[in-house]
């Protein structure tokens, strides 16, 4: 597929807030595979900025290891939005989320930004899509990150809220304080402008009660808090994301030693629901 321009966000949100597509598609719809692609993509420092303080990186020569997503949250939008999507991009739920980091991405590299959607997958609860986003610089493959996203399915409800098993004995502890604000910081941050990120009231039109975090924020948040403790190199991050944090929050993040790093969970204030659960490892 030949290279394009990134798409500009604004026609796209418009797009998915007046969808009137189902929320799970029709028995035979599935089988697709949409494809996106944009060239010579640079971190702009004044959002890269933004993004470090908001997530907790630390300044450093180098893309945070999350931060090539934000790069192709616009291709992601546009697949979302594609006429081609049966289902509607609001509501869709991201389910798991890994990324494989091969080499470091100096912040001024220009990249080369692929991205692939694909589906549908019927599970008890819904309709699996499949995300796939790869980063190219110099030629090589550099970064990929696959996600996994829900189309639920009307009556399927979100289930009880997940309660972990404990984490293993001597696991590390901190706790975070998250402002109200913080949906709105990322957003601006990232260009992820969900409606159920904002406030309150734009979150209640979707069920929630308050707004609610970026699942791809609590993962951001983890990795700058762990990565310093991986080797340098390659490294993979794994999550599931179990349970959405409500804003404002106290969370606490539990980590602890598996094969090659770190294996995690972040739970609630009171340690019993667990939020995202995952493990940041050197990559063999």
């Amino acid at each position: 597929m030949r290279a394009t321009r990134l798409p500009g966000p604004w026609t796209r949100y418009a797009r998915a807030l007046l969808s009137r597509k189902p929320r799970v598609a029709a028995p035979g719809q599935g089988g697709f595979t949409l494809e996106r692609r944009a060239a010579g993509i640079v971190a702009a420092p004044p959002r890269l900025a933004a993004y470090r303080a908001v997530c907790g990186f630390d300044a450093g020569p180098d893309l945070p290891v999350t931060y090539p997503h934000v790069l192709a949250w616009p291709l992601h939008l546009a697949l979302l939005t594609a006429p081609e999507l049966p289902v509607r991009a609001l509501g869709l739920v991201h389910l798991r989320n890994r990324i494989d980091a091969l080499r470091p991405l100096p912040a001024r590299e220009p990249l080369e930004l692929r991205a692939r959607l694909s589906g549908l997958r019927e599970t008890a609860r819904g309709q699996e899509l499949d995300l796939l986003t790869e980063a190219w610089a110099g030629g090589e493959l550099a970064w990929v990150e696959e996600a996994v996203l829900l189309a639920r399915r009307p009556g399927a409800g979100r289930g009880p809220p997940p309660v972990a098993e404990a984490d293993p004995s001597g696991a590390g502890e901190r706790r975070w304080e998250v402002p109200g604000a913080t949906g709105r910081r990322y957003a601006r941050a990232s260009g992820d402008l969900n409606p159920i990120h904002l406030s309150a009231l734009t979150a209640r039109a979707f069920g929630f009660e308050r707004a609610i975090a970026h699942g791809m924020w609590s993962l951001a948040r983890i990795a700058a808090a762990l990565g310093p403790a991986l080797p340098p190199g390659p490294v993979r991050l794994d999550a599931a994301f179990k349970a959405p944090v409500l804003l404002p929050a106290t969370v606490t993040l539990r980590d602890w030693p598996v094969a090659g790093g770190l294996g995690f969970a972040l739970r609630d204030r009171t340690g019993t629901r667990v939020h995202v659960l995952g493990a940041f490892t050197a990559r063999t």
